[in-house]
């Protein structure tokens, strides 16, 4: 990292501190004004902070704020260092990176699902490949979606009047004492609700209610395919991957969350439909069963590496 990049990143650490004097902005104010480096750089760390993991700008400095007042100065400057690497397109890569999960307050590997218990006594289970933040105040009871999915099941104490809300990067997912599910595919958010009844606000759109029973997706400008929740949508709690018609392909992408290497299908069988309950932590026994029930072959290049031919 640059010496003014360090420099702006120090201001950013010194401005947020909540013993910030206004003696402390009036300096940063004549730095920022002594050369359009520390401009750029300053910028630079802005965009990180507005743009973070998606989210919009209020809520992303909330969470970033957050960080950054409970770590030690080391810390933040290595979290904030990659800014020296991205530069003007921050906000894109920042979202993207494999290192997004690494400032999460709850994460889970590949492969892993935690449950945690919030301090309302909401218990929420992390998916494999998962990152959360969270936002508790007195106003506010916000999970911050940042990457896989997650189950809820929101917690009711007496004096708790603040709505449970899970922030996504398409918009707001509003709670009305339930249980539900909310995954993140990147382009759209699915949510399955499980019991009484969720409201969706995409980020540019109208509100949607949705019933207990009920699964839809939503991106940044539209509720869509409001249908009846498909049997099974929460074993995966209990680490199992549910299929109802889903094509061989598609299971195997499903598989391949809970799983380092590559499986994948001769494209003369991807459309093949596999149903059933496989336990997500036994690979050999969920392609032992493919194999055997629908006539295919394994072919392994690698032990991480396999393919699925017709037999």
């Amino acid at each position: 990292m640059s010496d003014i990049l360090k420099t702006a990143t120090e201001w950013y650490i010194r401005l947020h501190d909540p013993a910030v004097t206004e003696q402390d902005r009036q300096e940063l104010q004549r730095w920022l004004e002594a050369s359009s480096q520390h401009r750029n750089a300053w910028h630079a760390i802005e965009q990180v902070d507005i743009s973070f993991s998606g989210l919009n700008p209020e809520l992303g400095q909330a969470v970033l704020l957050k960080r950054a007042q409970r770590a030690s100065r080391r810390q933040v400057l290595k979290k904030l260092g990659v800014v020296a690497l991205i530069g003007g397109t921050g906000a894109m890569m920042y979202r993207e990176q494999p290192w997004q999960g690494m400032l999460a307050d709850y994460t889970t590997g590949k492969g892993e699902q935690r449950s945690w218990t919030m301090p309302d006594d909401t218990i929420i289970v992390l998916n494999t490949g998962t990152a959360i933040d969270t936002i508790y105040n007195d106003t506010q009871r916000i999970v911050v979606l940042i990457k896989g999915e997650i189950m809820v099941q929101t917690g009711h104490p007496a004096g708790i009047s603040a709505p449970f809300q899970v922030k996504t990067r398409h918009g707001m997912i509003t709670a009305m004492g339930t249980r539900f599910s909310v995954r993140d595919h990147g382009s759209h958010i699915s949510v399955n609700v499980f019991e009484h009844a969720v409201s969706l606000a995409p980020a540019h759109g109208g509100e949607e209610l949705i019933q207990a029973n009920q699964t839809a997706r939503f991106d940044a400008d539209h509720v869509t395919d409001i249908k009846p929740l498909p049997l099974g949508a929460d074993l995966w709690v209990k680490g199992i991957l549910s299929a109802n018609d889903m094509s061989l392909q598609d299971f195997l992408t499903e598989l391949g969350r809970y799983h380092s290497g590559v499986l994948r299908c001769d494209p003369a069988i991807a459309d093949l439909k596999v149903s059933g309950a496989f336990p997500v932590n036994d690979l050999d026994a969920i392609l032992s069963s493919l194999q055997d029930t629908y006539r295919l072959r394994l072919e392994f290049f690698t032990r991480y590496w396999v393919t699925l031919r017709p037999a």
